[in-house]
């Protein structure tokens, strides 16, 4: 069971390295080889997850055989298992989407770095250990630095610069902050800091803790250390942007929300959980007010993702079961949103020739199917009943209320509003402006249209979806099983 499970590590590492083999071979191979990597992938990451939600247990992966502390694990538990597969699919779906929406060369280096990216989201979640989740962190911010430049404008290159800059900063505050855990608790394995998290010094605990949230802040997005996101987005290849929404940054995401939960014994935790309700409500309002002013939908929506993972991180805050729950659950319902609306504005883009809003007049009559989805996507996000974010957004919200934070309740409502206006204007402008021939829809029409099956399917019975969350959302907020869970050879507190 683990040596399959290992390769999800595995298998995205060693197909990288045989691109350029296979391009010596011949090129044309390469988007088809890219699409059956990440077919294979998901395959092992849906036996997983089989695996792991039958028998209800954890599979742990130890590096060269040595259990921690000493050697370093893998550890995928329910929440691993489900976004492993999250992650896979959306990679699958994109490769499909590469064949058609990448033509820039060299191929041979989009394809390794599309493998490394799936790599390095797939082993932040997985990781067990805290400098192997930073090892992880830089090939994926490495590979999408890459990949936000890929299309050689002036816009890419300002775009992956910002992103460099400001990830560089972000890495370094990680790592100042694990340096000091370790120095703190000798040791870097997640469980063992979980069981040392109250004799760390209180202020080394404050202080490394403090680093560590600053530094992920910047892979989530939060404000104000997000100022690259708009520009990445709008900048990559449109299979790319997807998968940043889709599942780089809730890697990110997911990171903070571990370390968070792992270290609540430790000094001032209470204090930067409340700084992180703040971080996630501005994030959203100013993310949906900027959202407002756009003339570009993908950049529109680039916002709209921002302002989403704000309304997560404000649920992972929350220091509740019931917010992390409804945080997971969010993660999941925004992962099928925006992949959907992503892939839907950039087969518009390639199709029509951009994305600006002037470019979408008309389109429920020239492109009807992706003007449904796009239609379905973002009456869903907006929150509306019967499409699955308003399930989600709902617990958010009353798992905020129960948390004692009304104001951020009243500030995300406020956001949902400006959310609904520039969304219900896009529609306004696909169904009811303009005109045009009708344009022959390929493939990709039907994997939008199954995209939206699933979003309505959700949002008529959430349950089945749900159950599947709230198993995820212990696995993160329940530290004890974590604890007991990872073998520690006989190392406590």
């Amino acid at each position: 069971m683990n040596q399959v499970a290992s390769l999800l590590i595995a298998l995205p590492l060693i197909s990288a390295f045989f691109v350029p083999v296979l391009k010596q071979i011949n090129k044309s191979l390469i988007k088809p080889y890219l699409v059956l990597i990440t077919l294979i992938q998901t395959g092992i990451a849906g036996w997983v997850f089989k695996e792991v939600y039958t028998t209800g247990k954890p599979i742990i992966i130890y590096a060269g055989g040595w259990r921690p502390p000493i050697g370093i694990n893998l550890y995928i538990g329910h929440f691993a298992a489900l976004f492993v597969l999250i992650i896979a699919l959306v990679s699958f779906i994109m490769a499909i989407f590469s064949l058609k929406a990448v033509t820039t060369e060299p191929i041979d280096k989009y394809a390794m770095l599309f493998l490394l990216l799936m790599l390095g989201a797939t082993g932040m979640i997985a990781t067990g250990d805290i400098f192997n989740l930073f090892v992880f962190m830089e090939i994926t911010a490495i590979t999408a630095y890459a990949l936000t430049a890929y299309n050689k404008t002036g816009e890419a290159a300002e775009a992956s610069m910002k992103y460099i800059v400001l990830g560089g900063i972000g890495s370094s505050f990680f790592l100042v902050g694990v340096a000091l855990l370790y120095g703190a608790t000798g040791t870097l394995n997640m469980a063992q800091l979980a069981e040392l998290a109250n004799s760390i010094n209180p202020i080394v605990a404050q202080v490394g803790l403090a680093l560590i949230m600053f530094g992920l802040a910047v892979e989530a997005e939060l404000f104000p250390l997000n100022a690259w996101a708009p520009d990445a987005y709008q900048a990559a290849p449109h299979p790319i942007t997807a998968m940043f929404s889709a599942f780089v940054v809730k890697a990110g995401i997911y990171a903070l929300a571990r370390l968070l939960y792992l270290l609540q014994k430790a000094s001032g935790w209470s204090s930067l959980l409340r700084l992180l309700v703040i971080m996630a409500t501005l994030t959203v309002v100013f993310a949906e007010l900027s959202a407002l002013r756009q003339k570009d939908v993908k950049r529109m929506i680039a916002y709209s993702s921002i302002g989403q993972i704000g309304l997560i991180a404000l649920a992972f805050s929350l220091g509740t079961q019931a917010g992390v729950d409804a945080g997971v659950f969010h993660m999941v319902n925004h992962a099928i949103v925006k992949a959907l609306l992503f892939l839907a504005i950039g087969y518009v883009g390639l199709t029509v020739g951009g994305t600006t809003m002037e470019n979408f007049e008309g389109l429920g009559k020239r492109m009807p199917l992706t003007a449904l989805a796009i239609t379905v996507a973002g009456v869903a996000t907006v929150g509306v009943p019967l499409f699955n974010v308003f399930w989600s957004k709902l617990k958010i919200i009353l798992a905020t209320l129960q948390a004692g934070f009304f104001w951020a309740a009243v500030l995300v409502l406020f956001a949902s509003v400006v959310e609904a206006v520039y969304y219900f204007r896009l529609i306004h402008r696909m169904w009811f402006m303009g005109g045009g021939t009708r344009i022959k829809e390929g493939a990709i029409a039907g994997i939008l249209i199954i995209l939206v099956v699933i979003i309505i399917i959700i949002g008529v019975d959430p349950a089945p979806v749900w159950n599947i969350v709230v198993k995820a959302g212990s696995d993160i907020f329940n530290v004890a099983d974590y604890v007991k869970n990872v073998p520690l050879m006989g190392v406590g507190a």
